[in-house]
């Protein structure tokens, strides 16, 4: 439950913090508290610096927009009240708690005082009606305050494109991959694009990757001027399958794409050895796997370069596009860094066509924020994870479902992804009528999309692909997914398969 905390609770709160159970409630994470930034000069002169400080700790600041206070100013009712309702309603929280609820009267918002909400958090919890696929909003609580101050720190210094921010995140992102270098780019599209111009890849040449993957790997491919070369999946972890990859490779063949699907990585170490004896360059396509591991190397940091997204549906998103390019490499990074602006270097001299690859430095801030809660939401995932294993083991589901197995440590879960026979597409129904989020990934194979109808592939060229592509099915898995959703999760699942 997100909470608002009126400044009359604040104040008498503040003379006596330890004993605040509302302030205990949130310590403990029962709730989530919030504090308008424009209560705080009432709590200081009552209370002190100190004691603000201590509040803080415990909740996070809630600042109003321009527009909000001009609507509170023009509303009928005391501003106080009206300005506290206006955040309730467009921060999306339950309650404001007071001393007062009266105040609150003929206010589209629910006043609670410190003894109700304790009421209702101690009263048995609501049953599971909705499990969203993704909620973004829900991790706002824990980021907002630190990425807020970033991109004021951005906003004020007037470096948009670039600057000291993207330097700053691309150390501590190579930091976190264990790379030497990293290159902050426009997208995870593009992050695979300049990766390819990067090794001078064009027309004529040919890239090894798989049919079961987001668009962008193969469109990529195509956009740089080469031709994407299929190999099929394993079943099992629905990555490249190794093995299939020599018998493609041709004169022509200059890279190898692997993707790190869902969140696992590619069993690369024979990928790796192949690509070295007959000299191909390996780029992950780690667009879904930030924080995976392959026997306990980083992705991104197994290739000649590591490819990332911060769309804001990954593990790791920002606030928009933006995406980053690791590698070892000196000589990749300096052309990585050369042809993201245009090919120029130095500025307005240009010996190499390149493009506009530059990441926003309030993209980087947003990431930046959130790559110190990476950790802890990428083990929450984890834990996900093997709930959702231990209730289908339970709810003997398992000869219906092939649950993922994680084959190669660290699997970080981008997405949890179940397969079964031909009654895919019935459960995603059944499941959407019970608001439970799902979703396809991938329906259609790249080798059978009409855009890709000069490669000459046709149906049963990759059949575990076009498997994978029936029967397969994502639950919701982030961190902000709590037990009792996924035990309702698996219980409509179980009702579709065995009835009540």
């Amino acid at each position: 439950m997100q909470i608002l905390l009126d400044v009359d609770f604040l104040i008498q709160a503040s003379k006596n913090i330890a004993d605040s159970a509302v302030l205990s409630l949130c310590r403990q994470k029962r709730c989530q508290g919030w504090v308008a930034s424009t209560s705080i000069p009432a709590i200081w002169q009552e209370a002190g610096v100190r004691n603000v400080q201590s509040i803080l700790r415990d909740v996070a600041v809630l600042t109003p927009t321009a527009h909000d206070i001009d609507l509170a100013l023009g509303s009928k009712k005391p501003f106080t009240q009206a300005l506290a309702t206006r955040l309730v309603e467009a921060a999306g929280l339950d309650a404001v708690v007071t001393l007062a609820p009266e105040n609150f009267s003929g206010l589209t918002v629910e006043a609670l005082t410190p003894g109700q909400l304790q009421e209702k958090l101690d009263a048995p919890p609501e049953p599971v009606e909705e499990v969203r696929l993704l909620d973004i909003t829900a991790s706002y609580h824990q980021i907002l305050n630190e990425v807020e101050k970033e991109m004021a720190e951005t906003i004020r210094s007037g470096h948009f494109i670039l600057g000291p921010k993207v330097s700053r995140l691309e150390e501590r992102m190579a930091d976190y991959c264990q790379t030497k270098y990293a290159v902050g780019v426009s997208s995870g599209t593009d992050a695979l694009l300049i990766a390819l111009m990067a090794l001078g890849i064009g027309p004529g040449d040919e890239v090894i990757t798989s049919p079961y993957t987001f668009f962008a790997t193969a469109g990529s491919i195509i956009r740089a001027g080469a031709k994407p070369v299929f190999v099929d999946i394993n079943d099992i972890t629905f990555n490249i399958k190794p093995e299939h990859i020599e018998r493609c490779i041709t004169p022509n063949t200059k890279a190898i794409i692997p993707v790190h699907l869902y969140g696992q990585c590619t069993d690369m170490d024979p990928v790796l050895q192949l690509a070295g004896k007959k000299g191909l360059a390996v780029i992950e396509d780690a667009a879904q796997a930030i924080g995976s591991e392959y026997k306990g190397r980083p992705a991104g940091s197994l290739g000649d370069m590591g490819c990332f997204s911060f769309f804001p549906a990954k593990n790791l998103g920002g606030f928009g596009d933006g995406g980053l390019v690791t590698t070892n490499s000196k000589e990749l990074y300096k052309q990585l860094k050369i042809i993201r602006v245009h090919g120029s270097e130095p500025k307005y001299y240009h010996k190499v066509i390149g493009g506009n690859f530059r990441l926003d430095a309030l993209q980087a801030d947003v990431v930046s924020a959130k790559l110190n809660f990476l950790e802890d939401w990428t083990e929450k995932r984890r834990g996900n994870a093997q709930t959702y294993n231990q209730l289908f083991k339970d709810s003997a589901l398992t000869p219906f479902v092939q649950l993922p197995p994680e084959v190669f440590s660290r699997h970080v879960y981008n997405q949890y992804v179940i397969r079964m026979g031909s009654r895919r597409d019935e459960l995603r129904t059944f499941l959407n009528e019970k608001r439970i989020g799902c979703e396809i990934y991938y329906p259609i194979p790249l080798h059978l999309q009409d855009c890709f109808k000069s490669l000459s592939y046709k149906g049963g060229d990759f059949p575990e692909s076009e498997k994978a592509a029936r029967e397969t099915l994502a639950l919701p898995i982030s961190h902000e997914v709590d037990r009792a959703q996924q035990e309702y999760v698996v219980q409509m699942i179980h009702r579709f398969f065995l009835g009540e």
